[in-house]
């Protein structure tokens, strides 16, 4: 019961920052997710945003903890073909969550948390999904430490519903530009990458993945774009950065 009043009095903070905002909508409801972040001692307050082309993460202003690094340019960020965190976002689960408990106790230690937290200053987030589906959006709130509780989880799945009620009424064209992208590899692309990272050539990965060559060289082609890369051992060698390529497969030569 008190985690519960304690989501209301939450709830009712969010609304109040909200009704006495100024600016546009996107500023007033940087200022709900502040009342968030701030009571689950978070820092960092995002939006991200599902469309055909990729996911893209606005920084909510009112919610940038001090000393929070904010991209001078748009970062581009390639995440696999079914991303732990987002990809049941996509097909439909609201479920309110964190990085960690998707990924898993591999989490604190990968290429991924510490990318995160070089460039957001943060290495915890939660997602609190408000709208699921191919055009989702979804509140990320970031904090730098340890992962956030089952109380605290409980509190966002609380106040979940205002979110969800208030983001109905936001207008798309309000949108700032994103402070990232992020693209993904389809499930084929990822195949084609890992058998990449294994030395075959364009003929065996066709033959192993039942797709022609031509087809190969069309996946590898979408590959180097997303991956910003024009070779196959630069290929290779971004997608292990990246966290989309086991570190002990070799690379090829």
């Amino acid at each position: 019961m008190a985690s519960e009043g304690h989501a209301y009095n939450v709830a009712l903070e969010v609304l109040r920052r909200v009704a006495s905002g100024q600016g546009t909508s996107i500023s007033r409801m940087g200022g709900a997710v502040d009342a968030v972040c701030t009571t689950v001692q978070g820092t960092l307050g995002m939006l991200v945003t599902g469309h055909d082309g990729g996911w893209d993460v606005r920084v909510l202003e009112s919610s940038v903890g001090q000393g929070t690094p904010t991209p001078e340019r748009p970062v581009l960020r390639v995440l696999a073909a079914r991303d732990p965190l987002l990809w049941p976002v996509l097909q439909g689960d609201d479920t309110v969550t964190t990085l960690g408990r998707a990924v898993g106790p591999g989490w604190s230690s990968s290429l991924r948390a510490e990318e995160i937290r070089r460039v957001w200053g943060v290495n915890q987030i939660a997602s609190v999904p408000v709208r699921v589906g191919p055009e989702f959006v979804t509140v990320f709130v970031g904090r730098l430490g340890e992962d956030f509780s089952p109380d605290e989880l409980d509190l966002l799945r609380g106040v979940q519903p205002v979110l969800v009620y208030l983001f109905a009424i936001l207008d798309p064209a309000a949108l700032p530009e994103p402070a990232a992208r992020l693209v993904h590899l389809t499930e084929r692309e990822a195949t084609v990458l890992d058998l990449l990272a294994q030395g075959h050539t364009a003929a065996r990965i066709g033959h192993l993945a039942q797709i022609s060559p031509r087809t190969v060289h069309h996946h590898l082609a979408n590959i180097y774009a997303k991956l910003a890369v024009g070779d196959r051992l630069s290929a290779v060698n971004r997608g292990r950065q990246l966290g989309l390529i086991p570190v002990g497969q070799d690379a090829p030569t």
